[in-house]
């Protein structure tokens, strides 16, 4: 007699994922936190929470329970899926999606060198950003690297593993090793942000009036490697952005840490925190 719906989703995904050889790099109360086994990643953005035996893919922003992800792990339908693990068939084996990089062209970005930010181009670029030069200038470098036999200019972004967010007029580029930035200063509060133009933003329309740490994920897919900083704070103040995948974020974080507060009613109505300081910059009619 085959299984069915009811009993295939009181399986649990943590012993599951067990047998198929997958264990979880951290855990953080009742959420596991995997290298997703359905896609290629190098940072644990896969969650699974014991206590409602669900799973959460965040680097695609999909999840569901122990059927959702049997179907996705093993790339076969539910009926088969059911008829498998009612007869313990071995052929219901684990594929994780194969990519090709070794047939693409290489894109790989190498840093140059690193140092005071003065190119008058990236001067102008955070001028159109509505961003305090003497801001960016005390946190961002300006960054040589070439990508593709070319060499390039960028504002530059470092995270604690010494990759560097890459950003000018023309692209948003990342080298590696990709991470979050936390910024410790020895605070009580920390101040989470999505992206270092938020950070600036935020610096740049309070100027000296922000005090705390600060925290830059530099990825959606870093918030479960936020978790572990954002806890040993007892006030956590989020600046997301105003979107459906930031919000779902949002109540990720706020569910996980009790005292975390959304920060950025100020700016709704809003993408983001840049597109407020743009709008504030022009209001005012102000030049940086």
């Amino acid at each position: 007699m085959n299984m069915n719906c009811n009993q295939a989703r009181q399986i649990s995904i943590i012993d599951y994922l067990a047998k198929c050889g997958f264990r979880p790099q951290y855990i953080n109360g009742v959420n596991h936190w995997y290298l997703s086994p359905i896609r290629e990643e190098n940072t644990a953005s896969f969650k699974v929470n014991t206590q409602l035996n669900a799973w959460f893919d965040h680097g695609i922003g999909v999840g569901g329970n122990f059927i959702d992800l049997g179907i996705r792990l093993h790339q076969c339908t539910v009926e088969q899926l059911l008829t498998r693990l009612s007869t313990g068939d071995r052929s219901l084996s684990f594929h994780r999606p194969v990519t090709t990089t070794a047939a693409e062209p290489e894109h790989k970005i190498n840093i140059i060198q690193a140092g005071e930010l003065q190119n008058l181009t990236l001067i102008k670029y955070l001028h159109e950003r509505a961003i305090d030069y003497y801001t960016a200038k005390a946190w961002c470098k300006e960054v040589l690297f070439t990508l593709n036999g070319q060499r390039y200019l960028a504002i530059g972004f470092e995270n604690r593993s010494g990759g560097y967010e890459l950003r000018n007029a023309q692209f948003k580029l990342s080298s590696s090793p990709k991470d979050l930035t936390h910024i410790s200063q020895g605070a009580c509060t920390i101040h989470l942000f999505e992206g270092f133009t938020d950070f600036l933003s935020l610096l740049t329309l309070k100027k000296r009036d922000l005090l705390g740490d600060f925290l830059v994920l530099n990825s959606l897919s870093f918030v479960g490697k936020s978790l572990e900083i954002l806890q040993q704070y007892p006030t956590a103040k989020l600046y997301l952005d105003h979107d459906a995948a930031a919000a779902k974020e949002l109540a990720f974080i706020k569910q996980s840490i009790p005292n975390a507060e959304d920060a950025s009613r100020f700016y709704s109505g809003h993408k983001d925190l840049n597109a407020y300081l743009k709008i504030q910059q022009q209001s005012r009619g102000l030049g940086l």
